[in-house]
């Protein structure tokens, strides 16, 4: 089937994120009279609110920080949790008590999550604590390469932490509720959810390489939260202090996501060899690991890029074209295919 130069050059619309939530118009005071009252209302009576923040400026809503003066006149932190991804915020909520339980470093939930009337849009939110540390995104921008071996470690620390707690997970109500995402059922959703990029040999290719592939692994699920960005992982005094965003909570292989620290260029930890460091670690070889890495490639590929095109479109990091993630992406996969055939 060939396709229109319209649909090739079609950006894909994210049907999982939320975009129907407008940012206010003065960023430097993002809070609602409904979301202000809320958080006072967890304070101590005459508690003030000094000054909020967005968490950043894209993927929006997104978590606002909070400065605010106890009676006592000391400073306080804290975070009204929001989300870009739907049903995000609700699915950390019920998860967040179960890890804290199972003895993870994550936020603690202090209320919520509740429904702004004024701007149903937004979604749920919550209030939660703020953890010690910093986390690694920022940090590793200047850190030295020395510094970042380092904090490799610690972060696959972090997810070796997540995977522990799969057992405990498994035996509590909260397992009946996360997904169980295998290896199988990731490929026949790409399959499913169809799109142009379907007709391209490559893809199409990767497919049909794919389907014998991911039958034949059987490794157990783990739980994960879905995302092991190194911005989610906090540490303080070279030690971690944190987990957070838990937004996306699942059991799933435990290797693919990842695969993500070569899909998205989670750069300078993806050139330090965090991924390699994590495949020594749990005797995987290449070949074993190209699967998860196609998974996420095609999956990346169908859900936020277009076929062709796109070259003087930024994406919302302001990091690369979309051209360029594409070409990246589709060099990527033709090695990684490679690696699957030999």
């Amino acid at each position: 089937m060939s396709l229109s130069p319209d649909e090739k050059t079609c950006i894909p619309a994210p049907s999982h994120l939320n975009t129907a939530w407008k940012a206010p118009a003065d960023l430097a005071r993002p809070l609602t009279p409904f979301q202000e009252a809320f958080v006072l209302s967890n304070c101590p009576k005459g508690t003030r609110i000094l000054s909020a923040r967005l968490h950043r400026t894209v993927q929006l809503p997104c978590p606002i920080w909070i400065d605010l003066a106890l009676p006592t006149g000391e400073p306080y932190k804290l975070i009204l949790r929001m989300n870009y991804i739907p049903h995000g915020v609700e699915q950390e909520a019920a998860v967040l008590p179960w890890l804290a339980k199972c003895g993870l470093p994550v936020p603690a939930l202090l209320a919520g999550p509740v429904i702004d009337p004024t701007q149903p849009e937004a979604g749920a939110m919550t209030i939660l604590n703020v953890l010690p540390g910093q986390d690694f995104l920022g940090w590793g921008r200047t850190a030295t390469p020395a510094q970042i071996q380092w904090a490799i470690g610690l972060i696959l620390q972090g997810v070796a932490m997540m995977h522990a707690v799969t057992g405990p997970l498994l035996h509590t109500p909260l397992a009946s509720q996360l997904p169980r995402n295998t290896l199988d059922a990731e490929l026949q959703a790409i399959i499913q959810a169809g799109g142009p990029w379907l007709t391209e040999p490559i893809f199409s290719q990767a497919i049909e390489a794919l389907v014998p592939a991911t039958s034949l692994i059987q490794t157990p699920l783990a739980f994960s939260s879905g995302d092991y960005n190194q911005g989610n992982f906090l540490f303080e005094d070279k030690r971690l202090t944190g987990i957070i965003d838990f937004s996306g909570p699942c059991f799933e292989d435990p290797h693919i996501s990842m695969a993500m620290y070569w899909v998205h260029c989670w750069n300078p930890f993806d050139r330090a060899g965090i991924v390699e460091r994590y495949l020594e670690q749990q005797h995987l070889s290449s070949a074993e690991f190209a699967p998860r890495v196609a998974l996420r490639c095609l999956r990346t590929m169908q859900e936020r890029l277009p076929v062709c095109g796109g070259e003087e479109i930024r994406d919302e990091w302001d990091f690369e074209s979309l051209a360029q993630t594409r070409e990246r992406l589709l060099g990527l996969l033709g090695r990684i295919m490679d690696t699957m055939n030999h």
